[in-house]
């Protein structure tokens, strides 16, 4: 079960991560730790655009689910829509 972390515990070793904007809590965002890619006043970078937040801007967060696998859908006669393809019977 994934569930909403603190922020003081979020990674910092540059992998994206899902956060809660702390001005917007409705809002979810898709971060990373990264200080070297602008000033170190906003070090988490956005993957939507090329803009920096400050440290204190997300309130919570949690990682990616991981990745669904090549099992998912065996022997259903269907290819998954997560597997990179739409969902259709095979042999269509």
């Amino acid at each position: 079960m994934w569930s909403w972390r603190i922020m003081d515990r979020a990674p910092r070793d540059g992998r994206w991560i899902i956060a809660i904007n702390r001005r917007e809590p409705d809002r979810r965002a898709v971060i990373r730790w990264d200080p070297g890619s602008s000033d170190d006043r906003e070090p988490w970078r956005v993957a939507s655009c090329d803009h920096g937040y400050a440290s204190d801007a997300f309130t919570d967060w949690m990682p990616f689910p991981p990745w669904p696998t090549e099992e998912v859908g065996a022997g259903q006669g269907e290819t998954p829509a997560a597997l990179g393809g739409q969902t259709s019977p095979n042999g269509l």
